[in-house]
């Protein structure tokens, strides 16, 4: 008599791959969801700590500090794309241009992947605290787009202020962004 012999049939063994398939199907795309949502919380929260930076250097200081989107980190755009990333500045002369002899204070590369994007509220390219700590002017949102879907905002009001915004569920982002 022939002892028991251990291990997998094929039918159980392409059984076995059959279901592992189907789940990786299901949670694949639930996958790729929760990592869109890691990259835009993570750029939106290095943004709000430079942010913060820029305000209390303002306060303690007592000069205008300017934060603005930047793909160089000496540069200012006008395009309101924080994509690239952004400089953060004592504006010493007032002009929201970073000049010679003024000092940087932070800058950063946003975390790039090819589907992740910054957009500000247009007319408010940059944002410049006061000594006051004050950002006068409208409020300021930067949302954060992923494949077309927003994904949260950052909106600064004009006592400098700043509040993260998540979005449930799919919303589209603004016409021209992502």
């Amino acid at each position: 008599m022939r002892g028991s012999q251990r291990g997998f049939t094929l039918i159980e063994l392409m059984a076995s791959l059959a279901i592992v398939t189907i789940i990786a199907g299901i949670g694949g795309p639930s996958l790729n969801r929760l990592l869109h949502r890691y990259r835009a919380s993570a750029a939106l929260n290095a943004l709000t700590a430079d942010l913060a930076l820029a305000r209390v250097a303002a306060i303690s200081r007592g000069k205008a500090v300017t934060a603005c989107p930047s793909r160089d980190a000496t540069t200012c755009m006008d395009d309101g794309d924080w994509t690239e990333g952004w400089l953060v500045f004592v504006d010493a002369n007032d002009d929201r241009r970073l000049g010679a002899g003024e000092q940087i204070l932070g800058t950063r590369q946003a975390p790039r992947n090819g589907d992740l994007w910054l957009y500000s509220t247009d007319g408010r390219t940059a944002l410049r605290y006061l000594p006051s700590g004050f950002s006068y002017g409208s409020n300021a949102t930067i949302t954060a787009c992923v494949d077309g879907q927003t994904y949260g905002a950052l909106v600064v009001n004009n006592a400098g202020r700043v509040r993260m915004e998540r979005t449930a569920g799919a919303v589209p982002c603004p016409p021209a962004q992502g």
